[in-house]
């Protein structure tokens, strides 16, 4: 109930489209259909969390918290990625989804919405073994919103299960790390609103 009160009284920027952030995973799709028209299979929510640190001359730069994939991991493992998830059936909202699982992935609170960045879409394939004992590929359309938030300060605690480490990152530490390209554009974004915003 506390995380429900918490992405009630979020604070969110005016620029970030509250219809959409304020619908459910089911309102959502009839919103917003994929390219074919059809509803996406899968809805996901992300964080570039910003903070500000202070660089080696004292000058204070954005820094991005990535979580890089736990080894284990079916699809992406051990690359680097916003804190990010599913929304669930029953999340009562993307904003709801959105603060659940930030806080399950790092422990940290999500005080404020800032700026909603360009979603990524994508397909994800999973071999099946049907009834008759074949394989069969499954195909599932898939749409990550995005969002710059800030969080409570504190501590990161990862959950192992999913993630083996986390970091933040200027832009520039960013470019060294294993990240996709659809991934590292969302970030790039993000720091670009971050110094522009």
């Amino acid at each position: 109930m506390a995380l429900l009160r918490d992405a009630e009284s979020l604070v969110v920027a005016k620029s970030v489209d509250l219809q959409i952030l304020n619908s459910s995973g089911n309102e959502f799709r009839k919103l917003k259909p994929s390219a074919s028209g059809n509803p996406y299979d899968k809805i996901v929510v992300g964080a570039a969390t910003l903070r500000h640190a202070s660089d080696s001359t004292g000058a204070e730069t954005p820094t991005i918290l990535l979580l890089k994939r736990a080894p284990h991991e079916p699809y992406f493992p051990n690359v680097f990625e916003l804190p990010s998830g599913k929304v669930d059936p029953g999340d009562p909202s993307l904003k709801a989804a959105l603060v659940r699982e930030v806080h399950e992935e790092t422990g940290l609170n999500v005080t404020e919405v800032l700026a909603e960045l360009k979603p990524m879409v994508y397909t994800t394939e999973k071999a099946i073994t049907d009834n008759t004992n074949r394989d069969v590929i499954v195909s599932r359309t898939a749409i990550q919103l995005n969002y710059v938030t800030l969080v409570s300060k504190g501590e990161v605690n990862i959950n192992t299960d999913e993630h083996s480490e986390s970091c933040w990152v200027s832009e520039a530490e960013s470019h060294s790390l294993d990240i996709t390209m659809a991934m590292r554009a969302v970030v790039h974004e993000a720091f670009q609103w971050a110094t522009t915003g």
